[in-house]
């Protein structure tokens, strides 16, 4: 029997690729199709031609005994293999994947093997770059980025009527011939090893009775393929001989634009996915407008307006004049993304960058994620996942979302706990923020969401803790308390766990908690736990939790803290001072959420201490000062005094800029508001000699550039204009009797 094979080499997923492979296998009308892909996932063909299948999505075959083994074979609805999937299964032609399948490739990354295999790129892609003989044709060509030479060629090119489709590949094959004969750099075991496991399944196809045989599969490989006639199947059999194999499972999974982009982790070699989908989309046999400059310009046009920049429809009109004049310039058929930006930039930005990562966001990588059946197989834990979003009324959606949540409302909580227990299982799909503009306090959380495909594996990953959310996050929680004897690490695991509505681990944390305190020496340490487990008590208290153990725990922690820190201030750098400075801060600001009356007393004297001591490191005094200032613990004299104290000349300028550096922290409004201790600021600096004033500026200059613009431009009005004089005594201080005589005495002199 007479076989034809036809190879389709394709370098990556473009619209050009795809719409010329289609009109190939059209035209050659194989008996049967093979793609390069693992036979693993084989039996998830059938389902890429189901309704609810919305590309991008990507097939995911893994080891079900070590998670960690996992590879995404993603697919855009412009992917040339997608397109060959699609075209054999509307005309019921058979289909198969025949790479190398990936129950071999897992075994032969086995630790004990002899050889690393990655199917996915994931790493050394410098040097895979720098190797890259596509690099050669695209400096020849007049191109830095191979890439671009070929998005440039291959995807923008636009066959000529009557002309062969299937001509593109002919070339492509003679071009790859060429580029093969450079011996300088041998072809890697993992590349012969998928070739000849490739040519295998071609022989396969052919023993099977199949005359004409579509082979879809990377350009690298057209020419070996191509060469499977004049290889010995013996020699490939050598070749693959001993490959060991483990068990592998496969599914679909949604992917997105921003992973399918070349910028991403799992590249799969698409410039721009949103640009590819407009221009994939603007191909008039397939009832598309055939004009993707114009559209897309059009839609980068309607999104700044979105976004309150104006642009008219002759801004458009202008740019597309431009992009396509730059891409005359440039000798490309059609202006690709590179022009569009710069035409975008040019007119429609007026020469503004900043619009453009709005615009490189939403219509050059885009913004789309993908979905698969609800009817596939999925293991428990993501079963029960998908569940529990539904009951919670959550979207996953790959652009970033604020979630504001009032946790005195039972489905706010609900959404509190999941989302808890994903971080608790390592699926950050939000992260709590303090930036939310609603409404503040305990009894409400701000989240930013934001739903990444890598989660989907991660969800598998978490299956071996679990067959639900509760219990698989309850058990990571526990593996984490065990593993770790560090104060901070487990008062924050305590919160997430109380937050995750996990109570049965809640006892034995304190209990660890109570062990590792007791014993512990070092009060920075100690002082780290003290704001960590005061936000404990609030957020127990908006979830109505018994945490009693929890306030002994503190009530343990905090006189410690109190008694060690003074001590903990003396004798340290700035560096040192500046990390006790932030500590100092979370202790003060969980005293103020407990209100401990008792408490209270303590931090003062705890204050004053630190606050008096010459051995204290100066930007802690002056710290210490600042706090008992703002506590009305120092009369604005008593804090005047400290201050012409602390900048005298008998101080070195350096320590005396560090104190003012931590008696301003924060805000500047003390200044303003208390004019005398302006006066003495105002003294100090006018006491510095040059050489003094240019040691001290940078100081100052970091102490002062914390301060909002309104607060800099009224010191600055202060500093121009010097403060007013000082105000007229206070009621208390009046004397009626002497008032009434000077009174008299100034009637009479107007009369006389």
């Amino acid at each position: 029997m007479t076989h034809d094979i036809r190879i389709f080499g394709i370098r990556h997923h473009g619209p050009g690729s795809a719409r010329s492979l289609v009109a190939a296998l059209q035209a050659f009308s194989p008996d049967i199709v093979l793609i390069e892909g693992p036979p693993d996932a084989e039996n998830l063909i059938p389902m890429a031609g189901h309704a609810d299948m919305e590309p991008p999505v990507a097939m995911l075959v893994y080891n079900p005994k070590d998670l960690e083994q996992a590879s995404f074979f993603p697919f855009a609805g412009f992917s040339p293999e997608w397109q060959a999937m699609q075209y054999a299964l509307a005309g019921n032609v058979p289909v198969r994947f025949m790479d190398l399948p990936m129950s071999q490739a897992f075994a032969l990354r086995q630790p004990d093997a002899q050889l690393t295999l990655e199917m996915t790129p994931s790493r050394g892609q410098d040097e895979k770059a720098s190797r890259d003989p596509f690099r050669k044709i695209a400096l020849l060509a007049g191109y830095t980025d191979p890439e671009r030479w070929w998005d440039a060629m291959i995807e923008r090119h636009t066959p000529d009527a009557g002309q062969d489709p299937g001509a593109i590949f002919t070339v492509m094959l003679d071009l790859m011939r060429a580029l093969r004969d450079d011996k300088s750099h041998p072809e890697s075991r993992e590349t012969l090893l998928r070739e000849a496991y490739m040519r295998q399944t071609i022989r396969a196809a052919q023993k099977e009775g199949f005359s004409k045989i579509a082979v879809v599969c990377g350009a690298w490989h057209a020419p070996a393929l191509a060469e499977t006639a004049r290889i010995k199947p013996s020699a490939d059999a050598a070749v693959l001989k001993g490959l060991k194999k483990i068990k592998t499972d496969a599914t679909w999974i949604p992917w997105s634009f921003d992973r399918l982009a070349s910028q991403s982790g799992y590249s799969a070699g698409v410039v721009a996915p949103a640009w590819y989908r407009v221009l994939w989309e603007s191909d008039p046999a397939a009832g598309g407008t055939p004009e993707p400059v114009v559209r897309w310009l059009t839609l980068a046009a309607r999104l700044l307006r979105d976004n309150d920049i104006t642009v008219s429809s002759a801004h458009v009109i202008e740019a597309t004049r431009l992009a396509g004049a730059l891409a005359a310039l440039r000798s490309t058929a059609l202006p690709g993304i590179e022009e569009l930006r710069e035409a975008a930039v040019t007119v429609l930005c007026n020469g503004a960058e900043a619009p453009l990562e709005l615009i490189d966001r939403q219509l050059v990588i885009g913004d789309v994620l993908g979905a698969v059946p609800a009817h596939l197989p999925v293991p428990p834990l993501k079963a029960d996942f998908e569940k529990a979003v539904k009951s919670c009324r959550l979207e996953k959606n790959t652009q970033e979302k604020i979630l504001e949540l009032d946790l005195r409302e039972a489905p706010h909580l609900r959404k509190s706990q999941l989302l808890h227990r994903l971080n608790l299982l390592g699926i950050a799909w939000g992260t709590t923020t303090d930036s939310g503009r609603g409404k503040q306090g305990g009894f409400h959380e701000h989240w930013k969401l934001k739903w990444l495909p890598d989660f989907e594996i991660r969800l598998i990953e978490a299956g071996t803790w679990g067959n639900t959310i509760e219990d698989a996050a309850g058990r990571r929680a526990h593996h984490n308390m065990r593993d770790t004897a560090s104060l901070p690490e487990l008062t924050q695991l305590l919160g997430v766990v109380l937050k995750s509505e996990l109570p049965l681990l809640v006892p034995p944390l304190l209990r660890k908690l109570q062990q590792i305190s007791a014993l512990a020496t070092d009060t920075l340490l100690l002082a780290d736990t003290v704001l960590p487990l005061a936000e404990v008590l609030r957020y127990g208290s908006a979830r109505r939790l018994n945490l009693d153990a929890v306030e002994q725990l503190l009530g343990q922690i905090i006189p410690r803290v109190m008694i060690q820190l003074p001590a903990a201030c003396t004798g340290i750098d700035g560096d040192a001072a500046a990390d006790i400075l932030k500590k100092i801060l979370a202790v003060n600001r969980a005293l103020g959420i407990l209100q401990w009356a008792d408490q209270a007393e303590s931090w003062q004297q705890t204050l004053f201490l630190i606050s008096t001591s010459a051995a204290t490191a100066p930007l802690l005094a002056g710290l210490a000062t600042r706090m008992l200032f703002d506590k009305s613990s120092l009369t604005p004299e008593q804090t005047g005094d400290a201050m012409r104290f602390r900048l005298s000349r008998a101080q070195p300028p350096g320590e005396s800029a560090q104190w003012l550096e931590g008696f301003l922290y924060g805000s500047g409004l003390l200044l303003l508001h208390h004019r005398e201790l302006w006066m003495i600021l105002d003294d100090w600096m006018g006491s510095f000699s040059e050489e003094a004033f240019v040691d001290t500026l940078p100081l100052l200059r970091r102490t002062f550039s914390q301060f909002s613009p309104p607060e800099r431009q009224k010191m600055l009005d202060l500093a121009k204009h010097g403060a007013p004089a000082a105000a007229a005594q206070s009621d208390g201080d009046w004397d009626a009797d002497r008032a009434a005589g000077v009174l008299e005495f100034v009637r009479t002199i107007f009369q006389s």
